[in-house]
């Protein structure tokens, strides 16, 4: 039996693409669910076709970059269902273009106050909720741009990414000890941009991806391996899930 029925998880980005992934794959293990997102509609969309399920499911629209609209999600999950016991941190920009020659000081804060800086504010805003509880467990969703860059992609998303990696070694060392586990996935491309992959494109990823092109869905399941039973062992782990595009790391 999965050890996720009835736990209270803190999804970000999941009005689509792989946050939604996540919500439906831990809705589909019983788990309970604050949805977070940017995009109040689509959020309200992704919320709506759950509760049809069965699922418990509550929204909060918000910013993760503003420090007291992560406090505001961390209330309005205890007030929901009264504990926090995960935090997944997926929300961020997708990997936008960018020459070292041509950034300049609003596109490095934005890239970083979203990819780096958001889900250190929702961190901070769960972690008291967690302590008390002595017990949680929190996802980074970084990205293999953190260590295989591509030159299209911006230096400051690659160093949005890289931070969350250690930014997860280094808050895994001052709370496992408390009981609660930090770990990071480093998905590849997953076209899961809330928009159909076109044809050409999934031809593309499949060409490249020796294991072929997994959409979403593999990095859902490596999240909730690392929340449910399976991650009781995991501790600043990083897990590549990358469809065989890097090996060794």
């Amino acid at each position: 039996m999965s050890e996720l029925i009835d736990r209270v998880v803190i999804v970000t980005g999941a009005a689509q693409g792989i946050g939604e992934a996540i919500a439906r794959t831990l809705a589909g293990e019983g788990a309970r669910l604050v949805l977070a997102d940017l995009q109040g509609d689509k959020l309200a969309h992704v919320a709506g076709s759950l509760r049809d399920t069965g699922v418990e499911v509550a929204t909060i629209a918000m910013d993760i970059a503003v420090p007291g609209e992560a406090r505001r999600m961390a209330r309005a999950a205890v007030d929901a269902f009264g504990s926090i016991d995960a935090l997944v941190n997926n929300a961020g920009l997708d990997a936008p273009p960018g020459h070292a020659s041509e950034i300049d000081e609003e596109h490095w804060r934005h890239v970083i106050d979203v990819d780096l800086s958001g889900a250190w504010w929702c961190t901070r805003a769960v972690l008291p909720t967690m302590r008390a509880q002595a017990r949680g467990r929190i996802v980074n969703v970084s990205s293999l741009s953190a260590r295989l860059a591509t030159p299209e992609s911006s230096p400051a998303y690659a160093a949005a990414k890289a931070g969350l990696i250690g930014l997860t070694i280094s808050l895994s060392a001052q709370l496992e000890g408390e009981g609660i586990l930090v770990n990071a996935i480093t998905p590849g491309s997953t076209g899961s941009t809330g928009r159909p992959v076109p044809p050409e494109l999934r031809s593309l990823y499949q060409a490249v991806l020796p294991l072929g092109f997994g959409g979403p869905q593999p990095v859902a399941d490596a999240v909730r391996f690392l929340l449910d039973a399976s991650g009781r062992w995991l501790s600043g782990a990083v897990l590549n899930v990358s469809g065989g595009a890097l090996r060794g790391l």
